[in-house]
C-alpha cells in the first residue's frame, strides 16, 4: 500500500558532475532526454537534528544558536560536495524547507518528502526522511505497512512506520525504472519511559527498564523491517523494477530483526515450498524465483565486484588494496562504533550473475568528521557517516 506525493521540481537545468551521466532536466515533466546513462552514484546521510532555530529538538533548551545552525548548513553543502552522488536520501529532518533551498542551491532540483515533521509549540521529536535528486523523480509515495499483514502479526489496526518510508521511482532513460526506499528504523533507546513500569526500587527498576525497553525496541524494528521487506516483494512482483534501499536501519544486517530480507532457497522447506504451490518447479527453477526477490548489502557486491575484476583483469576498477574501510562504522557513542546505516541492492547489480542489468562499481564511506574532526567545519556536522554507492548501468 502507498500513498502518492507530489515531488518538487525546478525548471532550471541542472547536470551530473560526472559527463557520462550527463541528462537534461526537463522540470515538472519529469522527462529526461535520450542521453545515455551510464553511472549513477547515490547516498544515504542522517542528518542528525537538522533542525533550523528557534525550535528545540526533543528537549526545550536543544535549539542551535544561528551561528550554530549556519556551520551546520555548511557542513551540509561541503559533505554534499563531497560524495558528488546524483540522488541523496537523508534522514533525521525537521526542517524540509529548509533543507530543500540548500539542496537545490547544490544542483539538486528534484526533492521530496513524505510526511510533515511533528512539533508541539517549538518542540519537534517526530522527523522525517526526504530525497534530493538531480534526476527527475517519476513517482514518490510513502509505503503504507499492508493491513492483512499487520493483522497477521498481531499488531493493533493503527500500527504504522514510526518515521513514514519513502519510495522514489527514477527513470533512468532507456535503462529503465529505478524503485529507491529511504527508510529509518527505531532507535535502540528503550520504546517507554521507566514511569511505565509502575513501582518498583531502583536497581531493579533500571535493569527492567533497559530489558523491557531495548526489547520493545528491537521488536518495533523488526516489525517495521519485515513489514518494509513485505511491501518490497510485492512491489517486484508486481512491477520487476530494480530496487535499492538504503537509511538509518539503526542496526547491522546481522541482527535478529533483519533475518528476514536474507532468506534464501535453500532455507525453505520442501513442505512449505510445495504449499506455496512451487513443489513442480525444478531446484534450478525454485532457486531464480526466490532470487528474483534477494536483497545484498551494497558494500559486499562491491568488494565481490573488486575481486571479480582483479580475476578477470578489468582495468577500470579501483585499487584492491586494503578494503576493511568499507565496513567501517558508521556511527559512534563515545569511541564505541557501530555499523547503523546500510545501502541494499538487489540482484540486478550482482555483476557475478548473467544477465545483470548493472554493477557495484564504486562505494564509500563518508566519516572524516567522525574519524579525523576538524573543528572550524565539523563542530556541528553528524553523529553519522554517509554511504555512497556507484552503479555502472549495463
Amino acid at each position: 500500500m502507498s500513498k502518492a506525493i507530489k515531488v518538487n521540481s525546478a525548471p532550471k537545468h541542472s547536470e551530473p558532475k560526472h559527463a557520462s551521466k550527463s541528462v537534461k532536466l526537463a522540470g515538472d515533466n519529469h522527462q529526461a532526454s535520450a542521453t545515455k546513462l551510464t553511472r549513477v552514484d547515490i547516498a544515504t546521510l542522517n542528518l542528525f537534528n537538522f533542525l533550523a532555530p528557534p525550535a528545540a529538538a526533543y528537549e526545550f533548551d536543544r535549539i542551535y544558536s544561528n551561528e550554530q545552525w549556519q556551520k551546520k548548513c555548511n557542513w551540509l553543502r561541503h559533505c554534499v560536495t563531497s560524495l558528488e552522488a546524483d540522488i541523496i536520501g537523508f534522514q533525521e529532518v525537521f526542517s524540509v524547507d529548509e533543507l530543500k533551498v540548500v539542496m537545490q542551491e547544490l544542483g539538486y532540483p528534484y526533492f521530496a518528502v513524505v510526511d510533515t515533521p511533528s512539533c508541539e509549540d517549538y518542540v519537534c521529536r517526530a522527523p522525517v526522511v526526504a530525497i534530493a535528486s538531480r534526476l527527475p523523480l517519476a513517482e514518490v509515495v510513502a509505503v503504507e505497512p499492508d493491513p492483512k499483514a499487520v493483522a497477521a502479526m498481531g499488531l493493533g489496526d493503527d500500527f504504522r512506520f514510526g518515521r513514514r518510508v519513502l519510495r522514489a521511482t527514477v527513470s533512468l532513460n532507456d535503462w529503465g525504472m529505478l524503485d529507491i526506499y529511504v527508510l529509518h528504523f527505531k532507535s535502540p533507546r528503550p520504546l517507554f519511559e521507566p514511569e511505565a513500569l509502575g513501582e518498583m526500587s531502583a536497581a531493579p527498576r533500571l535493569l527492567a527498564h533497559r530489558a523491557l525497553g531495548s526489547f520493545a525496541s528491537r521488536a518495533r524494528r523488526g516489525f517495521e523491517a519485515m513489514l518494509l521487506y513485505q511491501a518490497l516483494l510485492q512491489r517486484r512482483d508486481d512491477t520487476a523494477n530494480p530496487m535499492l534501499v538504503m537509511g538509518d536501519f539503526n542496526g547491522g544486517l546481522d541482527a535478529a530483526e533483519f533475518g528476514g530480507f536474507w532468506l534464501e532457497a535453500d532455507a525453505i522447506h520442501g513442505n512449505d515450498r510445495k504449499g506455496a504451490g512451487l513443489g513442480a518447479l525444478t531446484d534450478d527453477a525454485f532457486n531464480r524465483a526466490i532470487a528474483h526477490f534477494a536483497l545484498k548489502d551494497a558494500s559486499v557486491l562491491f568488494l565481490e565486484s573488486q575481486l571479480f575484476d582483479r580475476q578477470g583483469g578489468r582495468h577500470e576498477s579501483e585499487p584492491l588494496e586494503d578494503l576493511s574501510w568499507a565496513r567501517r562504522p558508521t556511527h559512534y557513542l563515545g569511541s564505541r562504533g557501530s555499523l547503523l546505516d546500510h545501502i541494499l541492492l538487489s540482484q540486478d547489480f550482482d555483476g557475478a550473475l548473467a544477465p545483470a542489468r548493472g554493477r557495484v562499481c564504486h562505494f564509500s564511506v563518508f566519516d572524516e568528521h567522525l574519524r579525523t574532526p576538524v573543528y572550524e567545519r565539523d563542530s556541528e556536522s553528524s553523529d553519522h557517516a554517509a554511504l555512497v554507492v556507484g552503479l555502472e548501468l549495463l
